[in-house]
């Protein structure tokens, strides 16, 4: 799981948990509940409310972070709890978000209702509740999952062509994988350098709030960023096509913003990426750095499966679009069929998140 693939079941199954799930330090060989977890969603569900970034939670962090993230102290949330004896914050974390829900009765209600023994509440089923609802957002009933089971109407012929091509000459199935262990999502869950281009934000206020990597602070070392291994760098995870037609940006840093554009990349990715312009691929504005990451580090160690361009008539190229825009799209994934799964409130009373594509 995720762009570097960070998370993983060592069985190589995430139904499986026999040999433990691997996490980037300070976890490790993640142990917790190791009984119970049942998968590797319920697992990872453990991390989110410890990785600060992502919840944009610096208050009473400096200066133990650096200096350069004090910047981001800004007396906002609750005060991120102090490293344990192991140097790390995240059990402490853990524990604080823990306090918050069992001091919440509409909280512990709902969790007493939907699990045996009901309070305290404990972070095994905050793991568990999470995983859950991200289950019931699994749309796999696209066009091409109907023709296959025989409904010949349900695609057009421009999305099979566009099937076809995909399946041969553009060998884009090569990584995006129906077979074994991709389990038909259209990924083989490796890691590839595939050329894309390096933007990344501005560190500070109002600008990002991560330290990108390399001499300039402008570049993503990707799988490098877990294992330490120099011959990963540049390497991300083949991404899922599933519903894709429905991403706003395409690649690890949503270097593209037009599926045509992501796709063609894959075609030549060398002149893809030496003629990228983040302004003409729609980047946002705070993308945009005056010194992008260098290219030919990355195209140095191009996967080997996408160094000889792939010629496509343009009609081709259409029809390979119709099939990985239309094809693979479950319209039951939609912003029309999603937005109404958002409440109107939350126990915790808070305001409730606002969603891009929903009113």
């Amino acid at each position: 799981m995720m762009w570097n693939g960070r998370f993983k079941a060592l069985s190589g199954d995430p139904f499986d948990n026999s040999e433990a799930f691997s996490f980037p330090p300070p976890e490790g060989v993640f142990k917790f509940f190791a009984g119970s977890l049942e998968h590797l969603l319920q697992a990872q569900a453990q991390m989110p409310s410890t990785e600060l970034v992502e919840m944009a939670g610096f208050t009473g962090t400096c200066p133990t972070l650096g200096g350069a993230f004090c910047q981001f102290h800004d007396g906002q949330g609750e005060v991120v709890p102090p490293p344990d004896e192991s140097g790390s914050r995240n059990e402490p974390i853990r524990q604080k978000v823990l306090e918050i829900l069992n001091g919440n009765r509409q909280y512990v209600e709902l969790f007493g209702a939907a699990f045996a023994g009901g309070a305290p509440i404990d972070f095994e089923m905050v793991g568990r509740a999470i995983a859950e609802f991200e289950f019931t957002l699994t749309f796999a009933n696209a066009p091409i999952d109907r023709f296959a089971r025989g409904e010949r109407g349900v695609m057009s012929a421009a999305e099979k062509r566009g099937a076809l091509l995909f399946f041969r000459e553009a060998r884009c199935v090569n990584c995006h994988a129906v077979g074994g262990d991709s389990n038909e999502m259209f990924t083989d869950f490796q890691n590839h350098v595939i050329g894309v281009p390096q933007i990344a934000p501005n560190f500070g206020v109002g600008k990002g709030n991560v330290v990108f990597d390399g001499p300039e602070k402008n570049e993503d070392f990707g799988l490098e960023q877990v294992t330490h291994n120099g011959a990963d760098r540049y390497k991300f995870r083949t991404a899922p096509l599933r519903n894709i037609a429905l991403s706003p940006a395409f690649f690890h840093n949503g270097a593209f913003t037009r599926l045509e554009d992501a796709i063609r990349h894959h075609l030549n990715v060398e002149e893809s990426a030496r003629n990228y312009d983040s302004r003409l691929a729609g980047v946002a504005r705070d993308l945009r750095r005056r010194r992008p990451g260098p290219i030919e580090p990355v195209l140095a160690l191009l996967d080997p499966s996408l160094v000889t361009p792939i010629d496509l008539f343009e009609s081709e190229f259409d029809d390979l679009v119709q099939f990985v825009r239309n094809g693979l799209l479950d319209r039951r994934a939609t912003p029309e069929k999603l937005c109404p799964l958002i409440p109107p409130s939350v126990p915790s009373g808070l305001p409730v998140a606002t969603f891009q594509g929903c009113r």
